[in-house]
């Protein structure tokens, strides 16, 4: 006999880094290490992911780190 269970929350997040200019949106569940990261501003073809199959830990960490860097270092740390 199985019960029917409720899906698991999913997260989602958009931030506009000021320095750079550049929008980073990231999604994913809590307690589950399926957290994305990636540049919104990019064209549909190329979508630098910054993070990926990481902790909800990693992730927010990472977008305070982006802060205070210029576009061209984000640019740097994603993966095409």
């Amino acid at each position: 006999m199985e019960g029917s269970r409720k899906p698991l929350a999913k997260v989602e997040g958009r931030r506009r880094l000021r320095f750079s200019g550049v929008t980073v949106a990231w999604r994913g569940t809590p307690n589950l290490d399926d957290w994305v990261a990636y540049i919104v501003n990019g064209t549909r073809s190329k979508k630098l992911i910054l993070a990926d199959h990481a902790s909800e830990r990693k992730v927010k960490t990472l977008l305070s780190r982006l802060q205070t860097l210029p576009k061209k270092g984000i640019e740097k740390l994603g993966k095409g």
